[in-house]
């Protein structure tokens, strides 16, 4: 039995200059001592190339392709090209502490039941400034995948689980539930797990193991600012009603949209007319696709 499976670590990038070097870095920085990186350039029109470039280690695969596949489209590529027995995404502009592997797959060896090993992560701002912490859990925690899945779907709250660059999964699983779902892009890492969930338990380590970017650039503020999060909520809700009951599809949907309705007052209160119109047309028409 092999102690250190190889875990590839997944770096999908395009025009991320600024930030793929530090998290490159911090990828050929894992204390772990059996890991692949690949970088996938897709396309990028800025200096990526020239920043990547600079880097010769025989763990480092770069692959770079001349037509782009769109974020979604760029997450499946990669994954294809995964040789390890986990798979670790690291997303261009985020940051993995050195001992991140290394703690996800000691998690993972202890429990091999397991369909998803996440962690705590910090959220840090354009230059690197801490602000604020999230987990799952106060405490280290294994909890049932399945039952775990059909809570998320009853609430969809905040996701505790947390972004790709935060979650280490078993290679072998993707042939089980196949790629990320292209209809999604600001839930689509959300919409993954509950279905990796139903082949395993999920694994929380409370440690700050990683650190997830928040900027103007990245898709978690593009989806703010106009409002997809709304039409991939309900999509959500429509794509797994079949698995839970009337009731819990009737309570989700109108708590979706009540809070969706406090979102658009809050914005008016403060001013961002524009934004609110993008939510309140997002609501009308994400409520319309979900009764047909």
């Amino acid at each position: 039995m092999n102690n250190n499976p190889l875990v590839s670590i997944l770096i999908p990038t395009y025009n991320r200059e600024t930030y793929l070097g530090d998290a490159l870095n911090s990828a050929l920085n894992q204390t772990y001592p059996n890991i692949e990186i690949i970088v996938h350039d897709d396309a990028s029109t800025d200096n990526t190339p020239e920043v990547l470039a600079w880097y010769h280690d025989p763990r480092l695969r770069i692959i770079r392709t001349n037509n782009n596949h769109g974020m979604i489209g760029g997450w499946n590529y990669i994954v294809k090209q995964a040789r390890g027995k986990y798979i670790k995404f690291l997303a261009s502009d985020d940051l993995l502490d050195p001992n991140c592997v290394i703690e996800l797959v000691k998690a993972a060896t202890a429990h091999p039941k397991a369909a998803l090993i996440t962690c705590q992560r910090r959220f840090i701002d354009e230059q690197g400034r801490l602000v604020k912490k999230m987990g799952f859990a106060n405490k280290n925690i294994v909890v049932n995948g399945k039952e775990h899945a059909h809570s998320i779907l009853t609430t969809l709250r905040q996701n505790l689980i947390g972004e790709p660059t935060a979650v280490l999964y078993p290679t072998k699983l993707v042939k089980k539930v196949g790629g990320f779902d292209p209809q999604f892009s600001q839930f689509a890492d959300f919409e993954y797990w509950i279905r990796l969930l139903q082949f395993g338990d999920l694994v929380y380590l409370h440690r700050t193991l990683c650190s997830f970017r928040t900027h103007a650039g990245n898709n978690t503020s593009a989806a703010m600012q106009d409002g997809r999060f709304i039409t991939e909520i309900f999509t959500l809700i429509k794509k797994y009603c079949a698995s839970l009951t009337p009731a819990e599809v009737d309570h989700v949907t109108r708590q979706k949209t009540l809070d969706t309705l406090k979102n658009i007052k809050d914005l008016l209160l403060e001013g961002h007319f524009l934004r609110a119109s993008k939510y309140a047309i997002r609501l009308i028409g994400a409520i319309s696709q979900t009764h047909r």
